[in-house]
């Protein structure tokens, strides 16, 4: 902490270092940006989201109004500087956007899904909203911060890709590069005239691997470590089941593009209801079209999600004895579920409030006799009975706004961005081959589900992760390195794409080139910061608001925030500052130690394997697509464990680099769940619900994820790690957020035009 000279010499201003500072940038940012994800659960809010959203008023002119200030100014930050210029989004019509897809986003939010507290465990929407949203935040600190210019970088330097030192720091030199250097257009023209764009340098190289173990931490996070992962994968099964691979290769031969997307859409679109054909010779008005076969896929996974939650609340209404609930009980829970949004907003609220169990609030205000005679038995089957009824009523509302809504707002939409994709989508066909893009994908679909899939092994986890001796059911997790392996064995799939499109259709390669480099602007600092002082020089608030690790070009606004507080709350919120700066810079340095025991733990793998062939030169990388050329690739968790120099097994890993899942992971326990029990008690988190399911949601092992690894199991194992860390828990910065949470929204706020372009407003 520093100070600022005043007037009165009595008092001195703090000025916040510059850890103090990226501290402050990273608790109120992710605050924001998650607050922002949670809005969209209520209908207005895109509404006042500004452009291209518009105001639920009449047209002037067939021009929208839209808000003069956004409801979720990070999001709309992102999303107009980055997602509208993306060639082919850019040329949507405008009712795109404030008609279909707004009127889509709308309906979902009117369906009022169900919340985590409500069913008791954290579901597939929180996981995946979370995740967005940890993403979001470093995109958006990355824009309102920028990136510091501190230095010319040299991406031809030797790099150890064996060090995660290394791999860091090429990435970072990658990033200066793109945003400050010329290595945009070049990576466009390395595309074009070369097989890998790894071939560029060797500091391309280095990122490509620092990029490739971040993937692959990212997937094994969502579908290992997530209790959600064996249902989101049995979703992505059923969805590559049903689509129809052959047909779509067979189109694809046609040779007139216009005929070849003419019959893709008739394929994926065309309605052969009833309503439909009555409609289109004026028997009938509005009438109900039916579902194309894209609605159908959707449909048939969600419907048969449903039907496996009321099956299991079939079960709960037809069992009999002492530990069932009546039948009044259960007719209370399913009259509930049928109440308008207010009340169930009242009730989730009083459960919270008290707290006590939301069950225990419904039969209350339905008819407190109901509650004499419950046990806790009868608690947790009603419990369950409410989850499922839930996710029943989830799925069949999502199927409706998707699939069932007049007008067809969703297969409008599809058409029109197939529309403005239509030149770029003809230029391709015509000088590329996409059946084999289309098969390769399908391969790699394939790949990934065969990867995760659960499979049975006598030994259990690897190593010294074997959570129990001569447990013969137990069924091994895939680790955080065979991912790593699978997307390195198939990176050459989206070399070999890039290539052919960057050098058959250059006019494409020049649009995606001039959207690359305009977009990466928004990443840079408006000054190059001055130069830092030296540490017996006074420090003030321009020198310290620029230094390396604050908070960028918003480090200023970010020090007067914080000066405009009284002095008391000033001194009330510095402590929780200064232990989050204590708990990021923990995290860095174990995220760093997790890179690094993947990379050991990859040569260890690639040097058993190359153990029959020729040894690789010092500056090949085991994790280069040329070194497994012509080599037995290994890809599945039945490799034996990579073993240390001693010759003992090296533990897999469970766990990988990275900030945002740090982040993400804070998100999903501290999501708030009601108490278990009958008697009202503490509220739960979502760290006390870890590996719970909801009953009935199949896993690609079976019912509830039964015949799957334990995910709350292999949690544990990374929390004892991170425990050894002194990361175990975040830290509580609820006070920083009250005091400067609705400052730092109007700040961002006013960064962020709410209007739309000259053009369009014309």
């Amino acid at each position: 902490m520093h100070y600022m000279p005043s007037s009165n010499p009595d008092f001195r201003i703090p000025i916040l270092t510059a850890s103090q500072l990226h501290a402050l940038f990273d608790i109120l940012t992710h605050h924001e940006t998650y607050a922002e994800v949670e809005r969209f659960k209520e209908p207005a809010t895109i509404s006042e989201y500004g452009y291209p959203f518009g105001r639920n008023t009449p047209e002037r002119n067939g021009v929208p109004s839209y808000a003069p200030e956004s409801s979720a100014p990070l999001l709309a930050g992102v999303f107009r500087s980055i997602v509208l210029q993306f060639p082919g989004l850019r040329d949507l019509p405008p009712e795109f956007w404030y008609v279909r897809f707004q009127g889509i986003m709308e309906k979902l939010a009117e369906a009022e899904l169900s919340e985590s507290c409500d069913k008791g465990a954290v579901g597939t929407r929180k996981t995946l909203a979370t995740a967005a949203s940890a993403i979001h935040e470093v995109v958006s600190r990355g824009i309102l911060g920028g990136v510091e210019d501190d230095a010319n970088r040299n991406l031809q330097r030797a790099y150890n890709r064996s060090k995660a030192e290394d791999l860091v720091r090429a990435w970072e030199d990658s990033v200066h590069e793109l945003v400050y250097g010329n290595l945009v257009e070049e990576l466009f023209a390395c595309a074009a005239e070369k097989q890998s764009l790894e071939e560029h340098s060797p500091g391309v190289q280095a990122a490509a691997d620092y990029i490739i173990i971040h993937l692959a931490t990212l997937v094994h996070h969502v579908f290992v470590l997530s209790p959600e992962g064996p249902y989101l994968l049995k979703l992505l099964e059923n969805v590559h089941k049903l689509l129809p691979y052959s047909m779509i290769k067979q189109t694809l031969r046609i040779g007139n593009a216009a005929t070849m997307l003419q019959g893709i859409m008739r394929l994926l679109l065309a309605k052969v209801g009833v309503g439909a054909i009555s409609n289109w010779v004026g028997l009938t008005q509005n009438a109900d079209d039916g579902m194309n076969l894209l609605q159908r896929i959707i449909s048939l996974v969600l419907s048969w999600d449903a039907l496996e939650f009321r099956k299991s609340a079939d079960a709960i209404e037809k069992a009999k004895g002492a530990s069932s609930p009546s039948k009044d009980q259960l007719s209370a829970i399913r009259d509930h579920l049928r109440k308008p949004r207010h009340d169930h907003e009242d009730i989730r609220k009083e459960s919270i409030q008290i707290p006590r169990s939301i069950i225990v609030t419904i039969l209350e205000r339905s008819d407190p006799a109901l509650l004499h005679s419950l046990s806790e038995a009868q608690h947790a089957q009603c419990s369950e009975y409410f989850a499922a009824l839930l996710e029943a009523r989830d799925r069949d509302e999502i199927s409706n706004v998707l699939c069932r809504q007049n007008p067809d707002l969703f297969t409008q939409a599809i058409k029109n961005v197939v529309a403005s994709f239509e030149p770029m989508i003809r230029a391709v066909h015509e000088r590329v081959d996409l059946r084999e893009h289309v098969s390769a994908a399908e391969s790699f679909i394939t790949d990934l589900i065969s990867l995760t899939k659960a499979k049975k092994s006598a030994s259990g986890l690897l190593g010294s992760r074997s959570p129990s001796k001569g447990d013969t059911s137990e069924l091994p997790a895939p680790s955080v390195e065979d991912y790593v392996l699978l997307l390195q064995n198939n990176r050459h799939l989206l070399y070999n794409w890039l290539h052919q499109v960057a050098s058959q259709c250059p006019e494409i390669r020049d649009d995606f080139c001039a959207w690359a480099k305009e977009t990466i602007k928004v990443f840079r600092q408006p000054n190059k910061p001055p130069p830092r002082p030296e540490p017996d020089q006074p420090t003030t608030s321009v020198d310290n608001a620029q230094r390396s690790g604050a908070a960028g070009s918003l480090s200023t606004p970010l020090q007067q925030l914080f000066t405009g507080l009284p002095p008391s709350t000033k001194q009330h919120i510095l402590p929780a500052i200064d232990a989050h700066a204590t708990y990021l810079s923990r995290l860095e340095t174990l995220s760093l130690s997790r890179m690094q025991r993947i990379l050991d733990n990859m040569e260890a793998i690639t040097s058993a394997t190359s153990a029959a062939t020729a040894t690789p030169t010092a500056s090949t990388s085991y994790l280069s697509a040329s070194y497994w050329s012509g080599r037995s690739y290994p890809r599945s968790t039945t490799l034996s464990p990579p073993l240390s120099p001693d010759g003992k097994p090296r533990p897999k890993s469970y766990s990988g680099p990275g900030m945002y899942l740090f982040r993400w992971q804070q998100l999903l326990d501290s999501t708030i769940i009601g108490p278990a029990s009958l008697q009202a008690g503490s509220l739960r988190t979502g760290r006390d619900v870890k590996g719970v399911l909801t009953r009935g949601k199949i896993g690609s092992g079976g019912v509830g994820g039964k015949e799957g690894w334990d995910s709350g199991f292999l949690r544990r194992i990374i929390e004892e790690e991170e425990k050894e860390a002194g990361v175990e828990t975040a830290v509580d910065v609820s006070c920083v957020v009250e005091a400067l949470g609705e400052g730092f929204r109007k700040l961002v706020g006013g960064l962020v035009k709410s209007s739309p372009p000259e053009c369009i407003a014309e």
